[in-house]
């Protein structure tokens, strides 16, 4: 599979969000981001491709509750979405408040599976120190089943290798892991997958497919 099918590939500030969908379509990558306002739209553009249009919750704040924010994720819904990415209540992640990391994961998971969506979890990984509380968040997920547990937002947080392996060593087959911050290059990339990554959130999405193929042009 071409490094291109595992990245959720996020649009250049300077482009508009019909070049996004052109440069998304012309690499074939694994998914894009809309909104309710622009979700047709991109649906319609991406049509035949195998495309995801997926959708961003409280990217990259982390502010709300689990009550705030389960109407964003029907108003989502009713759109037609079948993928979130969204962020976990960044004050229960800070204050190591598990219980309720839990009760917002398990309600979320629950809501999307009713509905037909993926839910990708973004925990903000670097913001937990010790293994322990790491692996903590992980078994959380095991029990919740998220369809993706996700490394960090990379605003400002950024992936790590440690974290992708310890994550993927926990998970499993049972949820798969995103990694997303700082991933700028094919090697990169290619590294953070034999971690353990499934999807890669990157905006460098096209230089990182650009370097698979100059890796493959050159023999390596």
């Amino acid at each position: 599979m071409g490094i291109n099918a595992y990245i959720d590939y996020i649009d250049d500030p300077n482009d508009t969000f019909d070049q996004y969908l052109e440069k998304a379509r012309a690499y074939g990558f694994r998914c894009i981001f809309a909104d309710p306002e622009t979700y047709d739209h991109a649906c319609a553009a991406l049509a035949g491709t195998g495309i995801i249009v997926a959708g961003a919750i409280d990217f990259p704040a982390g502010g709300l509750t689990f009550e705030e924010e389960l109407p964003v994720f029907e108003r989502y819904a009713a759109a037609g979405f079948t993928e979130i990415d969204y962020v976990l209540n960044q004050r229960a992640v800070e204050e190591r408040d598990f219980a309720e990391i839990e009760r917002e994961m398990m309600g979320v998971a629950e809501f999307c599976r009713a509905h037909g969506m993926r839910d990708k979890v973004i925990v903000e990984m670097p913001k937990l120190e010790s293994e322990q509380d790491k692996r903590r968040v992980c078994e959380i997920a095991l029990r919740a089943r998220p369809a993706f547990l996700k490394t960090s937002s990379g605003r400002p947080y950024k992936a790590t290798l440690e974290d992708v392996r310890l994550m993927h060593e926990v998970l499993g087959d049972a949820v798969r892991v995103k990694a997303a911050g700082g991933i700028r290059t094919y090697e990169q990339a290619r590294a953070f997958i034999d971690a353990g990554a499934s999807a890669l959130g990157a905006t460098a999405g096209i230089a990182i497919v650009e370097g698979e193929r100059a890796a493959e042009a050159s023999g390596k």
